[in-house]
């Protein structure tokens, strides 16, 4: 069978305001949900290792998580979880950096 590259998912968390409507005075409520983003895979920061963020504060990050090349951009800040083939959450963080490279994507927490 083998190794598979990407075994995980990530998942990023939306949310939407609530709207109001000013030619009825009637409220629409916003939504919050969590929405697969990718395949991917996941690795901890057990050696301190550290990134400059692209506001240039250096940051020592918890994990690094490994996309596929043609994954979609995930915004600065977004909530985001890791979650293994059993449904079981891996880790779960704030984006602190997301970067497009040769062979893959990789994201911060």
């Amino acid at each position: 069978m083998g190794i598979k590259q990407f075994p995980y998912t990530l998942w990023v968390f939306h949310k939407s305001e609530s709207t109001y409507n000013e030619a009825d005075g009637s409220w629409t409520l916003g939504s919050e949900e969590w929405a697969v983003v990718s395949e991917c895979r996941d690795e901890g920061n057990g050696g301190g290792n550290r990134i400059v963020t692209t506001d240039g504060e250096v940051y020592v990050f918890g994990a690094v998580i490994y996309l596929p090349k043609n994954s979609l951009p995930v915004e600065l800040g977004a909530r985001v979880r890791v979650v293994d083939k059993d449904g079981n959450t891996r880790l779960e963080g704030d984006n602190k950096l997301f970067k497009k490279e040769q062979l893959h994507a990789r994201l911060w927490l």
